[in-house]
């Protein structure tokens, strides 16, 4: 076996980054030497730069600060002149964040990577921190090893990457991984302010969202998960698995490197948490939590430019020259049973045993390096993976040439570089990968459109780069075959999958995932709920209410006017609620309406005998107070599709017990409240995607409300059945609606902008107010209920202003 044979060149650094925050053990103990004048240390420094602006837009809002969190920060400690100097690290998230972390005035809290003797931070290397706008958190030496070593890598490492036999958990630990949270939240508390935008990283931190969430609620907080999200029958094996949820959800926005990690989020959320969950929204304590699939990118201009330099363009003539024309098969990775190494060399092994022509046409080069070396399982995996190669090499080397070149150490960019340019082949092949940044910086340095990128299909990347030969991993023979066939692959062919990859490597950069994702942050905390209708204000509109000359109110039923019921027909209103409607549709110049949507019979049933108008089934059918029949709002409506929902709907029903369907005379409806909270909400979201899917072209909305999935023809809504009522309102009247769920949002839309819409309940609305429950609403109505005073008229704009300006 050849270590590092003599016919290669040495490559001198120690960091090679291919994932965020992963160094090797050198650089985790953070060893600081002294810097000879005129020389970097070769150890650390050759392998980071100063990192530059890639140009100068704005990310964030004047004022607004970025403060970064994550396990490690990216930073080289040393001594010049005798004073310590902490330098940021290139790479990953470094660049693509280092530009909006200065400018913006903000913070990079993390780990310096050495243990501290006891609670508090070497005060040196605190100052030396600081003036990179860095912020250190203190850990002991147990606490790194229960917090880092044992349960983020022993317990999330291998259970996120689907590796179950390799899971260790040990409740002590979980205790110790709280409690490093915890101090992190404290740090980021310390800098931290309303309206700052907290970007936290990765998987030792998924309890940190949360915590920040219940002590400081006006920040911005976004969370990234650079790892897989398992699926849900894998996750739930976790023993914390809820409370890591709980953790997550504490966060405006979290994302993930693809929509299958994604999907597998949603999943978690659904059978943990019975929560009921949108394609990107996920409604939880009164607020939407924004989920985003957006991959890391790499600085692809920085790996073109390095290309070109003189230092890399000698190593790659070294590199050449030491090739003899032989083609070069290239794997780099960290030596972690993720990666699939041994499955690659057998891999190799399998190439050269069916084509043995090719043991001196062809060599490989595979770059180990090191990480985890304190954890068992990976002081195994490099006994099998020296073990291999030496097999490989005595099995088909020749005198003076072996055909794998096995490197157990880190490379520079420089030299890495120089590989890249030479392989002729780039052979990506995690057993699971998060994303996996070496097949875009493969793509990426290429200085023309040739080589090959074989990628194995559970890998990240394979989302983005589909130009690649994708394989599956664990198929040795398959690796031997996908090797031959891009060892034989034409330049035109190479040119064809090589072009767009390229193009798109380039475009969808570090620096545009950083954009899109503190983006995204922003806008989705502004998706909060509406505050509370209370207070000087909530006077104000009471005495405009009294003086009004007229008054008009929309009150939605179900969850406004009453709570909601585990059966639909539980619903029936008491004698309070007929009182009260009495009461309000018996005001003097008032005109009630209950707009709901259930079927025209019910409401008939229940609330025919109040003085108020009806609007049912979501505005398709209308009555006013004082009639007895209603009136069809959209007679022409097609209902050819209803026979084939209302089987669908029935399918499901039998498979879910406690839900039913409600056929409405042009609706249908699937309720489910009484079911297993986790199985219907898992019912709900296929049968959603599945009727999208069979009704798309027709002329009908598929919605997904509060337990209940509906189908209605297109164009049928509240909004629209109470247009035809707000154009005849008289200047001066008092416009009040209230609703509580998702159809509710298209009146509140169509109301004019002098109208008090009230949402009931808790998350984001159209409505600029909201009430807690129906018992408010209620209390609220008979207060105003009171005999009303014909005074002046206050409007509710004039209110609204007045309250805000005080």
């Amino acid at each position: 076996m050849s270590l590092y044979t003599a016919s290669l060149p040495y490559f001198e650094g120690s960091s090679l980054e291919v994932g965020p925050f992963q160094t090797p053990p050198s650089a985790r103990s953070t060893k600081i030497e002294e810097a000879k004048p005129g020389k970097r240390d070769k150890g650390h420094v050759d392998a980071i730069k100063r990192v530059t602006v890639k140009d100068a837009r704005p990310i964030l809002g004047e004022g607004e600060r970025l403060v970064l969190v994550s396990n490690r920060l990216p930073v080289i400690l040393q001594r010049q002149g005798g004073k310590l100097q902490a330098e940021m690290a290139a790479g990953g998230l470094a660049t693509g964040l280092s530009r909006p972390h200065r400018e913006t005035g903000g913070w990079w809290i993390g780990w310096p990577g050495r243990p501290s003797q006891n609670e508090q931070l070497d005060p040196e290397i605190d100052a030396a921190l600081r003036q990179q706008r860095m912020i250190g958190v203190a850990l002991t030496e147990a606490e790194h090893l229960s917090y880092y070593t044992r349960i983020s890598n022993r317990c999330l490492w291998p259970l996120f990457h689907y590796f179950t036999d390799q899971v260790e958990y040990a409740e002590d630990d979980w205790e110790t991984y709280r409690k490093v949270n915890r101090k992190f939240t404290d740090k980021v508390l310390e800098v931290a302010q309303d309206g700052d935008l907290v970007f936290v990283q990765d998987f030792h931190l998924m309890l940190v969202p949360e915590m920040l969430r219940r002590q400081r609620p006006g920040l911005r907080i976004g969370f990234f998960l650079h790892i897989p999200f398992p699926s849900s029958e894998i996750y739930r094996v976790l023993p914390r698995r809820g409370e890591v949820l709980r953790g997550l959800l504490g966060a405006d926005m979290v994302a993930f490197h693809t929509l299958d990690y994604l999907r597998h989020f949603r999943s978690s959320l659904r059978r943990v948490l019975g929560l009921e969950v949108g394609p990107r929204i996920v409604p939880y304590e009164g607020r939407e939590v924004q989920l985003m699939a957006q991959p890391l990118g790499i600085d692809a201009e920085e790996w073109r430019a390095r290309g070109k330099q003189p230092k890399v363009r000698e190593q790659f003539e070294r590199l050449q020259q030491a090739a003899q024309g032989r083609r070069i098969i290239l794997g780099v990775d960290r030596l972690d049973y993720t990666k699939g190494i041994p499955a690659r060399l057998k891999g190799f092994a399998k190439l050269l045993e069916n084509h043995p022509e090719l043991a001196d046409q062809v060599m490989m080069i595979q770059v180990a390096v090191p990480s985890r070396v304190e954890v068992e399982a990976y002081r195994h995996l490099k006994d099998e993976v020296d073990r291999l190669a030496g097999d490989i090499n005595s099995r088909f080397g020749q005198p003076g040439f072996e055909p794998l070149h096995y490197q157990f150490r880190g490379v520079s960019p420089d030299a890495l570089s120089a590989l890249y340019q030479i392989a002729d082949v780039a052979l990506v092949t995690p057993l699971r990968d998060g994303l996996n940044l070496v097949a875009k910086e493969y793509v990426a340095a290429r200085t023309r459109d040739d080589g090959v990128l074989i990628l194995g299909e559970f890998t990240g990347a394979a989302w983005e780069l589909g130009e690649a030969l994708q394989i599956n991993p664990f198929d040795i023979a398959g690796i031997a075959e996908t090797l031959k066939q891009a060892l034989d692959m034409s330049p035109t062919e190479q040119a064809r999958r090589m072009a767009p990859m390229r193009r798109r490597v380039g475009q969808a950069d570090v620096h545009l995932w950083a954009d899109k994702c503190l983006d995204t942050i922003r806008k989705a905390h502004d998706l909060k709920p509406p505050p509370l209708f209370q207070g000087e204000l909530r006077s104000k509109l009471e005495q405009s209410w009294r003086r009004a000359p007229r008054r008009l109110l929309f009150l939605d039923y179900d969850g406004t006017l009453r709570e909601l019921t585990t059966l639909p027909s539980q619903a029936v209103p008491d004698e309070a609620l007929l009182g009260l409607l009495h009461a309000l549709g018996r005001l003097p110049a008032t005109e009630v309406w209950v707009v709901s949507g259930r079927p025209p019979d019910l409401l008939d049933e229940w609330l025919g005998e109040t003085p108020v108008g009806l609007i049912a089934e979501h505005g398709a059918f209308l009555r006013p107070a004082g009639q007895t029949n209603f009136q069809p709002l959209h007679p022409q409506t097609a209902l050819d599709w209803r026979q084939e929902v209302q089987e669908i709907f029935e399918k499901v029903a039998s498979r879910v017990p406690g839900s039913l369907v409600e056929a409405k005379p042009f609706g249908l409806a699937w309720h489910y409240r009484a079911a297993d909270p986790s199985h219907g909400v898992w019912q709900a979201r296929d049968l959603t995607q599945h009727l999208e899917e069979v009704l798309g072209g027709q002329p009908v909305e598929v919605l997904s409300g509060n337990k209940v999935v509906e189908v209605r023809p297109a164009g049928i809504d509240k909004g629209s059945a109470v247009q035809h009522l707000l154009e005849r309102v008289e200047a001066g009247t008092f416009v009040l609606a209230a609703g509580d769920d998702k159809t509710d949002e298209d009146l509140f839309r169509k109301l004019p902008p002098s109208a008090l819409a009230l949402l009931i309940g808790a998350r984001p609305s159209a409505a600029p107010y909201r009430l807690p429950d129906p018992k408010a609403l209620r209390h609220l109505l008979a207060e105003w209920a009171a005999a009303p005073s014909f005074l002046p008229s206050i409007s509710v704009a004039e209110g609204a202003s007045k309250d805000e300006q005080a």
